[in-house]
């Protein structure tokens, strides 16, 4: 199938993002929300792509494709699904932005599901490399393969992925994300993004990278996750921020962090790369140089999960893993 005209329907900044990234690589976009508010802010947001906006969706009818990016809830995925289903040709292509839901519990609310496909955008969508594709067992082929060569040509690294709790990218992730949540029993959010930049190397802090993101999109990935069991759970500090609807984290300019507090962050950190790295290839997932790939150009690591196992003497990768799981 060849994809000329798109929708993304949820006017938010991951859907905003999607909408660019398509539009700039030829393709027709319509941005839909049920939101005049919302739709307006999106309009000004991206004022010099060539974007249409609607909040009917009866508009979409003619799309060859329509993904939804609406907040990582399932009923409420769930309803936009069904809508969407409604109002396209019973052959269109039809996906999830989902982050952490399982596409073959979301293709239940599409008819003809198919048709229907979880491709997962890391933020920001029109600027990050890798995109996560998902069939679900009854995903056909020919549609999968559309979405795998579309990506290719609009310059988009495609990871093909299971059909699993929150798939590669945030399953490698967020072990990472709310560990150093925990660290803040011993350092402040500035002190770990400190100790993330100038011990580890990677240019942006997890604290930074939930700012970014948002808390409440983190957390309610992170209890989707939880279903992994130990080593996947939830931090307290995180899922309460969020439940508070607390401001962004405060990370404050820090100096130097002592040397006993770096090296407890390192090691926690080390081992929450190290961990979900590990039962990924042991489950086989996905392909090594898939979780690389994810790990370097996505996540911004400095060094991957695998390269870590690989680095690392047995020994040393079970002392970190210890620690990791210590806090759990």
């Amino acid at each position: 199938m060849m994809i000329n005209k798109a929708a993304v329907v949820g006017a938010g900044l991951m859907g905003s993002g999607i909408a660019r990234h398509m539009a700039s690589h030829g393709i027709q976009v319509t941005l839909v929300d049920n939101n005049e508010e919302q739709l307006a802010r999106a309009a000004r947001v991206n004022e010099n792509s060539d974007l249409q906006y609607t909040s009917d969706m009866t508009a979409i009818n003619a799309v060859d494709y329509v993904i939804e990016a609406v907040f990582e809830d399932p009923d409420v995925k769930r309803q936009v699904l069904s809508q969407i289903s409604s109002a396209v040709s019973p052959d269109c292509l039809i996906a999830s932005n989902t982050s952490s839901l399982l596409i073959g519990d979301l293709e239940k609310a599409v008819t003809n599901p198919n048709r229907f496909i979880g491709v997962h955008y890391n933020n920001p969508a029109d600027m990050n490399p890798v995109v996560e594709v998902i069939p679900s067992d009854h995903t056909e082929t020919h549609y999968t393969d559309a979405i795998l060569k579309w990506m290719k040509s609009a310059e988009k690294l495609a990871v093909k992925c299971k059909d699993t709790p929150c798939f590669i990218l945030n399953r490698q992730s967020l072990p990472y994300i709310n560990e150093a949540s925990r660290c803040l029993n011993i350092a402040s959010p500035g002190e770990v993004d400190s100790v993330v930049k100038n011990r580890l190397g990677i240019g942006l802090g997890p604290f930074a990278v939930m700012n970014l993101v948002g808390l409440p999109v983190m957390a309610a990935a992170s209890c989707n996750l939880e279903v992994l069991g130990r080593g996947y759970r939830a931090a307290p500090e995180l899922q309460e921020r969020s439940r508070l609807n607390s401001p962004d984290w405060d990370i404050e300019e820090v100096g130097d962090v002592s040397k006993d507090k770096t090296s407890a962050i390192v090691k926690r950190l080390r081992g929450a790369m190290i961990f979900p790295g590990k039962d990924i290839l042991a489950q086989a997932l996905c392909s090594r140089d898939d979780l690389h790939l994810i790990c370097k150009e996505a996540l911004g690591y400095d060094k991957s999960s695998p390269e870590l196992l690989e680095m690392f003497e047995p020994a040393v990768t079970t002392e970190l893993l210890e620690v990791y799981l210590s806090h759990q």
